[in-house]
């Protein structure tokens, strides 16, 4: 069995709203559902063998997440965090890691437990190509889904398809364009998201990923810069 959650983990949370809790921004717990965890730990070759050989490993280790999170959401709720993200990354650029039907079967259930226990606006997070299991993800009640990750999903066409059902969160190339682009690269494309994806609302415009040291000062400045310009559009 996985240990209790430890009393230094909502310490820790404890501290963080009380230093931040009046900053004006809008504070956030991140955790995981459980996919990574069971991933991660198994390593993609172990798992596939475990799903054909024994899928009772991977339900009880599965399981064992999924208790511990909801814990840990049960206990932070009135802390004061202002909404939840998930960081659980189950696609590759092609597609989902697993089957449409092993999510379903497998995933999903689990997946609907911890988001039952979420009192909070949240978020989803995975890269990769999700379409093929979308309306699934849609199903579980989040507000946003985060970064519709460039060359694996087409966010405009998501707008088009899912725009009135989920907020987007996201995009803004990292790999590309504030890595290798221009100011101008940046700029023109921080204004399409806004014009485009932004249009009627539902678009939190941010970098497709955590901002990395390779990343251009110059890029991220003006990423900054034409948010503020056009963010009125």
């Amino acid at each position: 069995m996985f240990p209790e959650l430890d009393a230094r983990y909502l310490d820790q949370a404890k501290q963080f709203i009380d230093t931040y809790g009046q900053s004006g921004y809008a504070l956030g717990l991140v955790s995981r559902m459980g996919c990574s965890g069971v991933l991660n730990s198994m390593g993609l070759d172990n798992f596939s063998y475990a799903l054909a050989d024994d899928p009772s490993v991977i339900e009880t280790l599965f399981d064992r997440y999924v208790a511990w999170v909801c814990a840990l959401l049960d206990k932070t709720s009135q802390m004061g965090f202002d909404f939840v993200k998930f960081a659980d990354d189950i696609a590759y650029k092609t597609g989902p890691i697993m089957s449409p039907q092993v999510f379903r079967e497998l995933f999903l259930p689990r997946m609907r437990t911890v988001a039952s226990h979420v009192s909070l606006p949240w978020i989803y997070h995975s890269d990769g190509n999700l379409l093929p299991i979308f309306d699934d993800l849609l199903s579980l009640g989040m507000q946003a889904v985060n970064p519709i990750e460039p060359g694996a999903m087409d966010i405009e066409q998501i707008k088009r398809d899912y725009g009135q059902r989920i907020c987007l969160h996201g995009n803004i190339d990292l790999h590309y364009t504030l890595t290798r682009g221009t100011p101008a690269e940046v700029i023109d494309e921080v204004r399409r998201r806004i014009q485009i994806i932004g249009r009627g609302g539902g678009y939190i415009i941010a970098s497709a990923n955590s901002i990395t040291d390779y990343c251009r000062l110059e890029n991220v400045l003006a990423m900054r810069d034409a948010i503020r310009l056009y963010r009125s559009y």
